[in-house]
């Protein structure tokens, strides 16, 4: 059995996303594995009319799409296995819960290098999955200074 056989990775677009599919990359190729890059969208705090409905799930769309051409083009490049996933709900609670349903071997988040404070007022998916998830977790961590996305 191989040390990884399901790997996921978490997206939403930004640079601290594309740190941590670049290491979830890295490790599906070394190990094997196969990659699922997930994109949650939260609109539990949206109470759009019809009408404006159908511009949410258009805007929705389009940055799971931004999202997972990063992911779409690394896997490629490197030859691996992949699958995308969109998913709705709270970003945490949705990773791993689709973690524990495909019985993944590992999950790969970004960090975003946020100060002491902001992650006791604003929490963080990261620290959520970290400690919630049955699976081992890898945070990729990225100063806040290096990029902004």
């Amino acid at each position: 059995m191989a040390l990884y056989e399901k790997i996921i990775v978490a997206t939403d677009g930004t640079e601290y996303a594309k740190k941590a599919i670049n290491a979830a990359v890295s490790l599906a190729e070394l190990t094997g594995a196969t990659l699922y890059g997930l994109f949650v969208s939260d609109v539990s705090n949206i109470t759009p009319t019809s009408a404006e409905w159908e511009i949410v799930a258009e805007n929705i769309k389009h940055e799971s799409d931004a999202a997972f051409d990063y992911v779409r083009e690394r896997a490629n490049a490197s030859g691996i296995n992949y699958e995308l996933i969109n998913l709705s709900g709270a970003a945490a609670q949705e990773i791993v819960q689709y973690s524990n349903q495909i019985n993944a071997d590992l999950i790969v988040v970004g960090a975003t290098g946020k100060k002491v404070f902001e992650r006791l007022i604003l929490g963080s998916v990261s620290e959520k999955v970290l400690r919630n998830a049955k699976q081992p977790v890898l945070v990729v961590r990225s100063d806040s200074s290096e990029s902004k996305g």
